[in-house]
């Protein structure tokens, strides 16, 4: 079971996540285009659960769904690390397991009055470029990528061109007729 344009919107949008570089990716997807997500992304849970890759309809509202792409082990590193547990706690994440940071983030989502951007540290975001962006501590914007970049500049440019070398890569194979499974089974063609 494979969905082309499914396929070919996780090649575009979450390829560095596919790769294992990145713990994350939120994608939004509009209902009309996917009005059976949920069961489309349980699928493909099931059939990429083995190959370390998960996919989970976080929210929804009336015209789309954001669809959370995600590697549960890098993921779970991720928001171990003392700086992100740190921040998530200033944000009032308490729980301590990964599945109570994701139930909550949920939750906040699904609320009215604004966008979590603490989601910026699920996504791999460094912390002190979510608090920044929030104004949660000064910082002047350097520049914007995958994210607004305040601290940290080449650091930032190395991840930025690691994850288009990333999505270039996993697009060719893809348009050359691989799979989002198979893609999973490629070796890197780049180094980290």
């Amino acid at each position: 079971m494979t969905h082309p344009a499914f396929e070919s919107i996780l090649v575009m949008h979450a390829s560095p996540v596919l790769a294992g570089v990145k713990p994350a990716a939120l994608i939004s997807l509009k209902k009309q285009q996917f009005p059976q997500l949920p069961a489309l992304a349980g699928e493909y849970t099931r059939m990429l659960r083995r190959k370390g890759l998960l996919l989970q309809v976080i929210c929804q509202c009336e015209r789309h769904f954001l669809l959370l792409v995600y590697r549960p082990a890098l993921l779970w590193k991720r928001l171990s690390e003392p700086a992100v547990r740190t921040c998530l706690r200033r944000f009032g994440y308490r729980g301590r397991s990964p599945a109570d940071c994701l139930t909550l983030l949920k939750r906040r989502l699904a609320a009215e009055g604004g966008f979590p951007h603490e989601i910026g540290l699920f996504l791999g975001y460094p912390p002190e470029d979510v608090l920044a962006f929030q104004g949660e501590i000064p910082g002047e914007c350097k520049f914007c990528g995958y994210w607004k970049v305040y601290f940290h500049e080449e650091e930032a440019r190395r991840l930025f061109s690691l994850f288009d070398r990333c999505r270039e890569a996993y697009a060719e194979a893809f348009l050359s007729g691989k799979t989002v499974s198979q893609l999973l089974e490629l070796p890197l063609p780049f180094a980290a």
